[in-house]
């Protein structure tokens, strides 16, 4: 049992660890950034798409005029001709092209608005995504910013409430012991130079008196 449980705990430490990493701020706007691309590529292939069936369109189109000026000519000839029965085919035809050109028309109108409005939103999200990487990049020096002062501060923090403390105690008993080591040498030599008594002997007043007749007969 004791083996499962560290091996759980160890589990739940790597798992958290991992989500902390996920949920750094770099992490989540990658992530983001990733997701918007994503959307991005799939508008890009959606309007390659559409860019198609407009040409498609396009090309419809004019297969349809041509088709139209076809039927034109032959039912032209048919009549100079006198062929009425065969210009009335070319003409029939033609004007069955006609109604369908007059579709394709109104279909290709349709297609090229949805392109245009496809379009716009590409441009949007290119504009968005220069945008979001130029926002990544200030967020990515704001955290390196944030991050080297906020290790700093642990760094600063740590080192005054251990170190700092215990320094400056040091230093005041050393000043201390040096203040008190003056003090000793300064008391001792004032001792010494004071060996002479400070005060006449009653006892020795007459001799210091003659002492003192005698030394200034001498001058």
């Amino acid at each position: 049992m004791g083996i499962l449980k560290r091996v759980k705990q160890f589990f739940l430490a790597e798992t958290n660890g991992l989500l902390d990493k996920c949920e750094q701020p770099l992490h989540m706007v990658n992530q983001y950034l990733r997701e918007f691309n994503q959307e991005l590529a799939k508008g890009q292939k959606a309007l390659a798409n559409q860019l198609f069936i407009e040409k498609r369109q396009a090309a419809l189109i004019e297969e349809t005029e041509a088709a139209i000026e076809k039927r034109n000519r032959q039912a032209k000839l048919a009549v100079k001709q006198g062929d009425d029965h065969v210009a009335k085919l070319a003409l029939q035809e033609k004007l069955m092209q006609e109604k369908k050109l007059t579709a394709y028309q109104a279909q290709f109108e349709t297609i090229q608005g949805q392109t245009k409005t496809l379009t716009e939103k590409i441009d949007q999200l290119l504009v968005q995504s220069e945008e979001y990487n130029h926002r990544r990049l200030l967020l990515a020096s704001r955290v390196n910013v944030a991050s080297s002062l906020k290790d700093m501060n642990q760094t600063v923090v740590s080192f005054q409430t251990e170190n700092i403390a215990k320094g400056f105690a040091r230093a005041e008993e050393k000043v201390l012991l040096i203040e008190a080591e003056l003090e000793a040498m300064t008391h001792f030599s004032s001792t010494t130079k004071r060996t002479a008594p400070q005060y006449l002997d009653p006892n020795l007043t007459s001799e210091i008196e003659q002492a003192l007749s005698e030394l200034k007969q001498q001058e």
